[in-house]
């Protein structure tokens, strides 16, 4: 990301992704392909004294090397003087703590961040993400972060190391399941059916996902499907009562789908609208008419590749050469670095607790989980940020209204008083945050939220798009009130194109992306992830185009807008298959925990009930240590090396999952971690919380809610040396900050502030009509 959005980046080589597959038909890594694009190689001897000068006139500096290793020490050694370098580490671990030194990748991030507890369906294994999620998600963390350090640094601050380890930036997507099985004091569960209710079903020619959870979708979904008797069943209008009911629908609404098409289903939920959304395969999306029109495939060499994850006015992604290869450009790297002066300007080395970001102003509109992840990683950074809520309508995250029960692990806690302020959902990603409560539909409203706005650096919302237009509160309204505003957007079609007016929800997305497609068991039926993954994607892109805004920013003076598509970020999170699919005409399926390179990898039972553990080889050494381990000295020769491992997958899954299931689980991830093999825990959400080295690093910290207590919650899934960040406060109950954000930057005083409050503007109570 850093060079596809104006950094010149070089990359060591030999790069470990050049020997992963799949390959082209001459043998070069598609994975490569991607990672590598818009790249220049540089491939050295590591006693070469041109490293010296090379990484001594770098701004930035990223490794995944983990402790102990020969990498670790001589980059360290490489880096030990330079005062000024932002140094980023991304490990599967991080650099302290007992695992520090244990090899980690995407499979087993999966697994300990409690992600893979929850995806795929009971009585079947549990699912991994697709692809390589937790490093896409880790790598867009880490860029955002080193932008947000890169400013504090522009303003004298000191270089400093930032460590960012796979599984805890997993654990941070997957925080409103930890929160609610701590809630609930139950972990979540994978789904025990898969059918219309939890995710992508069969039509005539694929698979549809559709969203039925609130009564008009319902009505408008059952009555196009001529199921008017169902449509108006009263036991089928609630939420709760309609998944009490759910034999009375599920299989005659599954049998109405099926007799459609998925584009003419689309296209009639559409114009109702009830959100909905048709599973795209690779080559449909080739050919899907909304991302031709906003440009997001890129051409380059002849080659199509996956775009922007987010669109910027001013400083756009910007895709220009393939992956160069190795060592190509090591002379012209050379010569050009040795005219560059070693020595770096004046910094200080003032360090702040707050974070990077502190100073810095947001005043939001983002409600349930995507743009609400985002202002938090910027809240987390050292933001202030101020979450502008409705006082008479309520954030879904919220409970979805004013009189919801309790959860019951909070049923016995006297200070757990309202629901709206107890939900594990909205309290899992709005830490740090203030909440303000303004009624926007009224010009007093608007008035206030334009005044908050002068005295903001950034802006955020995830309405569809017509909203804030309706509202008169646009970008091009809000720069006219302060000319060098941020504003970010996040939709699920983005603002242009066909589609952009449709509703979406992750649910929706994760198909229309192409990630439901690749999501699955072997019988390659799509599923959707255990909880909204899409939303933790759009969140994270969120977070990296306002901290490159900031940036461009204090460069320039220039605010801009920021255009996040969920679908297209999504799309850009398993760029690699699409790659796949372009250079090799092969429409990718479901691997369920599978590589597609690597064998053994995959999760497999152990004693017990639910009990499943992550293994995978990525190296001869590996292989040998788990057939040391299991006692089985005949795999060696029966399985062979990897080619021949991965063309016997069948046969060697069903002799590893025949020794698991004898053993702890437990004890045997430790066992095969502390002799070098990739191995986890399947974790559930009651787990993760109570795991110690995620609570020694500050992963997990308790906070304390004002209403529903003191809870372990992820917290922190970045770590910086001078400006670490910290826990400010747990999520705000709503509107409790009222008062004293109008007064500190509206000068509003008491009686002003009582008579906003009087005319139902703002206030932390629900208005009058609503039950508490």
């Amino acid at each position: 990301m850093l060079a596809d959005f104006g950094a010149d980046v070089a990359v060591r080589d030999p790069h470990a992704l050049r020997g992963c597959g799949p390959f082209d038909s001459a043998g070069i890594s598609i994975p490569a392909a991607v990672v590598l694009a818009n790249k220049r190689s540089l491939e050295l001897d590591i006693d070469n004294k041109a490293w010296k000068q090379l990484v001594g006139s770098a701004d930035i500096v990223v490794d995944d090397a983990r402790p102990g290793s020969s990498d670790r020490e001589w980059i360290d050694a490489l880096l030990a003087d330079n005062k000024h370098v932002l140094h980023v580490v991304i490990t599967a671990h991080g650099l302290t703590g007992a695992r520090a030194e244990w090899p980690g990748n995407d499979l087993s991030a999966s697994a300990r961040s409690g992600w893979a507890s929850v995806n795929g369906l009971q009585g079947r294994g549990p699912l991994k993400q697709s692809g390589y999620q937790a490093s896409y998600q880790a790598g867009t963390l880490a860029f955002a972060t080193v932008v947000s350090a890169l400013i504090h640094r522009a303003h004298g601050g000191p270089g400093q190391l930032i460590d960012v380890a796979l599984d805890e930036v997993s654990l941070m997507s997957f925080a409103p399941g930890i929160l609610r099985s701590l809630y609930n004091g139950a972990p979540v569960k994978r789904r025990a059916h898969g059918d219309v209710t939890t995710g992508p079903v069969p039509v005539k020619d694929g698979h549809f996902a559709l969203t039925i959870t609130r009564p008009h979708f319902w009505q408008g979904a059952a009555k196009l499907l001529k199921l008017d008797d169902l449509a108006n069943d009263e036991r089928l209008q609630a939420t709760a009562s309609r998944h009490a009911h759910k034999d009375l629908f599920v299989e005659r609404m599954q049998a109405a789908m099926a007799k459609w098409r998925k584009a003419d289903l689309f296209n009639s939920l559409s114009k109702i609208p009830v959100v909905a959304g048709p599973v795209f395969t690779m080559r449909e999306l080739a050919d899907n008419k909304h991302l031709e029109a906003r440009g997001f495939f890129v051409d380059v060499g002849g080659i199509s590749y996956a775009g922007a994850p987010f669109l910027m006015s001013k400083t756009p992604f910007s895709l220009l050469k393939q992956a160069p290869s190795p060592g190509a450009d090591t002379k012209q790297l050379v010569d050009e670095w040795a005219k560059v002066s070693g020595a770096a300007s004046e910094v200080s080395s003032a360090a702040g607790t707050d974070g990077p970001l502190s100073g810095y102003r947001g005043v939001v509109l983002t409600q349930a989980w995507s743009g609400s992840y985002a202002t938090q990683l910027m809240a987390l950074l050292g933001a202030e940020v101020i979450q502008v809520e409705a006082r008479s309508r309520y954030d879904s995250w919220r409970g979805g209204g004013y009189a919801v029960p309790l959860a019951a692990g909070l049923s016995d806690r006297p200070s757990a008083k309202n629901s709206w302020n107890c939900d594990c959902r909205f309290n899992s990603v709005n830490l740090n945050k203030q909440s303000v409560t303004l009624e926007l539909d009224t010009d007093e409203g608007r008035s206030i939220f334009k005044q908050l706005v002068a005295k903001a650096d950034f802006v955020a919302e995830n309405f569809s798009p017509r909203v804030m237009g309706k509202l008169g509160l646009n970008y091009e309204t809000l720069k006219t009130i302060k000319r060098d505003i941020i504003y970010c957007s996040i939709s699920g079609y983005g603002h242009s194109g066909p589609w952009s007016p449709l509703p979406a929800i992750g649910g929706t997305v994760e198909p229309t992306s192409g990630m439901s497609g690749l999501l699955g068991y072997d019988d390659g039926v799509p599923l959707n992830s255990g909880q909204m993954y899409p939303d933790a994607v759009a969140g994270l892109c969120g977070f990296a185009g306002l901290a490159l805004a900031l940036f461009y920013r204090e460069r320039t003076g220039h605010g801009q807008r920021i255009d996040v598509s969920m679908q297209e970020a999504n799309l850009s999170f398993v760029s690699d298959r699409w790659l796949e699919h372009e250079i090799t005409g092969v429409v990718p399926n479901p691997l369920g925990n599978r590589h597609a390179h690597f064998a053994p990898h995959g999760i497999f039972q152990t004693a017990g009930d639910d009990q499943w553990v992550a293994i995978a080889a990525e190296t001869e050494i590996q292989w040998h240590a788990i057939c040391t381990i299991a006692e089985r000295p005949e795999w060696v020769e029966k399985f062979g090396d990897c080619a021949e491992r991965k063309a016997n997958e069948e046969a060697l899954d069903r002799e590893i999952a025949e020794w698991t299931v004898t053993q702890d689980r437990d004890v045997l991830s430790e066992r095969l971690s502390r002799a070098g093999v990739i191995a986890a825990p399947v974790l559930n959400g009651l787990e993760v919380a109570a795991e110690s080295v995620f609570r020694e690093r500050t992963a997990i910290a308790v906070t304390e809610h004002p209403e529903a207590g003191a809870w372990p919650q992820p917290a922190m899934p970045f770590h910086l040396s001078a400006t670490p960040g910290r826990i400010r406060n747990a999520a705000p109950c709503k509107g409790a900050h009222s008062a004293e954000v109008l007064e500190r930057l509206l000068r509003l005083n008491r009686g002003q502030y009582e008579a906003l409050e009087a005319a139902g503007i703002t206030g932390v109570t629900p208005p009058k009509g609503k039950v508490g």
